[in-house]
């Protein structure tokens, strides 16, 4: 027990175990811990800024002048009848619904499972870890293996990396609930 508690020290996930006084759960598989990390990405969207940077980086936006009739936010062209029976287009705004903030639960659990990714030892597996689980929150049912290996620069087979991956979240999993390194395999066979 001691030697998990100092290995979460290390690599800053101290009190990220599920214990008796309460907590969230570590994950113990690997479809619940690629479930994790699915969800993580749902809260990055939902995070002030979606994950990205806000602002353009081309030029000086802050000397930007709007221009009279443009319309912020989605619009739509509808047709309206006047008394006399003339139609005349016009743009109706439609506004979006207003993202709902995160609680500081939810900011936890983002940072915390953002951290697990961090555990992954090699750098490309790290990204590729991040951009499949990417690809099932976006709800595409499937993970573009290949799109995904030349984005990585994987030298090797989509299926070899599709394996590494599964080899990588049991390895996260084993870390995290201080099991040896060795039931990884074990855990993605």
């Amino acid at each position: 027990m001691e030697y998990i508690e100092k290995f979460e020290k290390r690599v800053g996930l101290a009190g990220s175990r599920n214990t008796s006084t309460g907590g969230s759960k570590v994950p113990s598989t690997i479809e619940d811990m690629e479930e994790a990390m699915v969800r993580v990405h749902a809260l990055w969207r939902r995070s002030p800024g979606g994950g990205k940077w806000p602002f353009a980086g081309d030029g000086p936006w802050h000397l930007a002048q709007g221009e009279v009739g443009d319309i912020k936010g989605d619009w739509s062209e509808t047709l309206i009848e006047t008394d006399s029976g003339k139609q005349l287009p016009v743009r109706k705004v439609e506004s979006r619904e207003p993202r709902t903030p995160l609680s500081s639960a939810e900011v936890d659990e983002r940072d915390r499972v953002t951290a697990w990714v961090g555990l992954v030892a090699d750098e490309q597996l790290r990204k590729a870890v991040w951009l499949a689980t990417e690809a099932l929150a976006r709800g595409e049912g499937r993970v573009p293996w290949t799109a995904i290996a030349a984005w990585v620069r994987w030298e090797r087979t989509p299926n070899a990396l599709k394996l590494r991956y599964r080899m990588a979240l049991g390895a996260v999993v084993c870390g995290l609930n201080g099991w040896p390194s060795r039931r990884a395999r074990v855990l993605a066979a």
